[in-house]
């Protein structure tokens, strides 16, 4: 059995390796972005049919769901419409109906259920109390259960939080792009002496900039990518929490037949842990780069070849 020492990666192999590392890492960027982008549309439009059915656009990505407002007729342990929260909008569904619609950008409730019973054409009775204090939730158990249990999320810190993910890779691209076309406008320009000594950009004039060594840009990307996994997981943190208040609100106990269901979207979480798992390989994937071209091996050093079975 051959027990000689794994050969080190060649100068050809590391010259390749490089590119392809970085096409790789903004690769999983932009699909860090893409998440992004469909979570902040995901069910903010109906789809409409041409037999007449309507149904949400990306309702997969529903950061929580749970059902309620009519009850079934066969089975009253269900109810047939589901409410879904996005990180835009919220929005329902009737299955059984082919109806769908949305709300406002965040939910507001109680008061949403009262308007979806409106727009499902439910008698008055029904979701009267909700505009009326005088009046009672009449023939409905669900609608008055929740008559006087109000949340209002935070949506904007995760609205915050989606468009910082977008500005981030917006960032790395741009960055990409000076430091091929004008490296000299990253030159550091920090005030305070105290944070110059931390500042990882340029320093010098123009043409000292230009005549850096690869190995420094390696190192200016790699404070730059490590603020791509942090970008990745605040959506996923911020919207996680909203969906936990919403999901404690509505599986509160309250005595109904019915079980609401409130749970996460499969896609929501599905989509959030691809995006922080691709957002751990971009940053990966420079840190790799970055070693790959810090040192030379002693036999590269001393000019010495490499031969297989020497």
């Amino acid at each position: 059995m051959d027990h000689s020492p794994s050969e080190p990666v060649s100068p050809g192999r590391r010259h390749l390796m490089r590119p392809l590392l970085l096409v790789l890492a903004f690769i999983f960027a932009l699909f860090v972005a893409l998440v992004q982008i469909l979570t902040l549309t995901a069910g903010t439009w109906v789809i409409r049919d041409s037999n007449g059915a309507q149904r949400l656009g990306l309702s997969s990505l529903a950061t929580v769901e749970f059902d309620g407002i009519i009850a079934s007729q066969t089975n009253p342990n269900t109810y047939l419409v589901t409410m879904h929260q996005f990180a835009a909008s919220f929005a329902y569904t009737y299955p059984s109906k082919s109806l769908a619609g949305t709300l406002d950008s965040s939910p507001h409730l109680p008061y949403d259920f009262g308007a979806v019973a409106h727009a499902l054409r439910l008698p008055e009775s029904e979701w009267a109390c909700y505009h009326f204090a005088q009046d009672a939730c009449q023939n409905n158990p669900f609608l008055s259960a929740f008559r006087k249990s109000w949340l209002i999320l935070p949506t904007a810190t995760a609205n915050i939080a989606l468009v910082y993910a977008l500005v981030v890779v917006s960032y790395l691209f741009v960055t990409e792009l000076l430091i091929a076309v004008r490296p000299s406008w990253l030159r550091c320009q920090c005030y305070f002496s105290c944070i110059k000594r931390v500042c990882p950009c340029p320093r010098g004039t123009r043409a000292e900039i230009e005549a850096l060594p690869p190995v420094f840009w390696d190192r200016y990307r790699g404070w730059c990518w490590f603020m791509l996994p942090a970008a990745a997981f605040l959506p996923a943190f911020t919207l996680g929490g909203n969906g936990m208040l919403l999901k404690e609100y509505v599986n509160r106990p309250r005595g109904l037949e019915g079980d609401v269901n409130g749970r996460f979207g499969t896609g929501f979480v599905i989509l959030q842990a691809l995006c922080f798992a691709a957002s751990v390989a971009g940053a990966g994937c420079m840190v790799l780069r970055r070693r790959l071209g810090m040192r030379k091996s002693w036999m590269e050093e001393q000019g010495v070849g490499l031969k297989r079975g020497a």
